[in-house]
């Protein structure tokens, strides 16, 4: 098992489990367990998905967290 720090960013907070909220969540995830397979633990839709960041790095959803990673989840932005 590795525990990991979560983080969730403007509009995506509403995916932590008490929306709204800028605090850090502790999960617990399975060895193996990929950022994907914890995006579909929270039930985050990959449509509101813009950037995973693992300790400050831009990764992939293939990334296998380890044990005291600081995830952030930020939403897609658009502008013009």
């Amino acid at each position: 098992m590795n525990t990991v720090e979560v983080r969730f960013y403007a509009s995506l907070r509403k995916h932590h489990p008490n929306p709204g909220s800028s605090e850090a969540l502790g999960m617990e995830l399975d060895d193996g367990a990929k950022l994907g397979d914890l995006l579909d633990k929270l039930k985050i839709p990959r449509e509101e998905l813009g950037i995973l960041m693992v300790n400050g790095k831009w990764e992939k959803e293939s990334y296998l967290p380890k044990d005291g990673d600081r995830i952030g989840i930020f939403p897609l932005i658009g502008g013009g």
